[in-house]
């Protein structure tokens, strides 16, 4: 629509804007980036969501990117940030995430077990700076974890389709999980990809069996690591010893408060409020001020707008995306932040 046409065409709708109208019409179009959940497959563990997007989100993005989902949860948005694990430049422009609930997960657990086809969700734009250079390194070692294995599935699905950027670089994929073998939803995918690319080896650790990966371990899989480019993603403790020994890892943090032996989660007092609130480990500082009464102050609810940021005047906070802990005197996001034991933070009300 040309500025001109948006003038008159705002004069006759004011107070509302023609997107507003156009929302009537499609769902998908408005001020809002959303989306309509095309497809649901669900594995034992995982959820998969095929997503069409809103006009305002292209097919072009970074390979290992993530997306905001928000959803409204008890009557009120919640967001959250799920890497995408379709390729890039796909022909149906369709999105695809895959979730695994955590116990106790009130979104995780929404979306995994009550997402339907034609449900219509919020969405951010693709953003991230975990994903695969232009031109690509000759040798790569991905190294993947549980739930850390969605953004590489995008690397892969990029490499072997028809928008590849050309040839494939030497990859050995190490991924680790409890379980004997690949599992779903891409264990056979991924084990037909190395069957059929002779350039690409896909290395299974059950970590029940071994314990969890280690440098020292993958020296042993991969004894030229030091000349590859090493990209991982996984629990924090993981990526902390790769990235220790191998400082040029980039790295995407998969932080769980369940892999921490239970040591997050504890009573937040919010300032002078009066106002004491119970976080679990999952339950962020943010959400559980709202729970208790508090209207606390918040922007986008996933970290990135920093409305929400306070400081912390007593005890540790911990960020949900990478395990930084916070303490005495630190600036904290509260919408994606736990506290670790007793915690009295300065946050903000409306």
């Amino acid at each position: 629509m040309t500025n001109a046409l948006r003038r008159l065409a705002t004069a006759f709708t004011t107070p509302l804007f023609p997107e507003d109208y156009a929302t009537l019409l499609d769902p998908l179009r408005g001020r809002e980036l959303r989306g309509r959940v095309e497809s649901v497959e669900r594995h034992e563990g995982f959820t998969t969501l095929h997503i069409k997007p809103g006009p305002g989100i292209g097919p072009h993005f970074h390979a290992g990117q993530f997306v905001g989902i928000g959803l409204q949860v008890e009557g009120r948005f919640v967001w959250r940030s799920y890497s995408l694990t379709s390729a890039p430049g796909a022909g149906d422009r369709r999105l695809s995430i895959s979730i695994k609930p955590l116990p106790d997960g009130l979104f995780s657990g929404h979306l995994a077990h009550a997402a339907r086809p034609g449900q219509l969700i919020r969405l951010t734009a693709p953003s991230g700076e975990f994903y695969l250079p232009v031109p690509l390194p000759e040798k790569i070692v991905f190294l993947t974890a549980g739930a850390g294995i969605t953004p590489v599935v995008s690397m892969l699905r990029w490499l072997a389709g028809e928008d590849s950027p050309g040839e494939w670089p030497e990859v050995v994929h190490i991924h680790s999980e409890r379980a004997e073998r690949p599992s779903a939803p891409y264990g056979e995918e991924l084990a037909a990809l190395a069957e059929r690319e002779p350039r690409y080896t896909l290395v299974h650790w059950d970590s029940r069996e071994r314990g969890r990966v280690t440098p020292e371990s993958i020296v042993e899989l991969v004894p030229d690591v030091d000349g590859r480019a090493i990209f991982a993603c996984g629990p924090s403790e993981l990526l902390d010893a790769v990235s220790a020994r191998w400082p040029q890892t980039r790295t995407e943090k998969f932080f769980s408060p369940l892999d921490s032996e239970g040591s997050e989660g504890g009573e937040i007092e919010f300032g002078d409020t009066g106002v004491v609130a119970e976080s679990n480990g999952t339950t962020t500082i943010l959400e559980a001020g709202e729970a208790a009464g508090l209207n606390v102050v918040h922007g986008c609810r996933m970290g990135i707008c920093r409305t929400c940021v306070s400081t912390v005047d007593e005890g540790v906070a911990v960020d949900l995306r990478d395990g930084t802990r916070y303490g005495e005197g630190e600036h904290v996001r509260t919408c994606v932040s736990v506290p670790s034991g007793h915690l009295k933070i300065r946050a903000g009300s409306r």
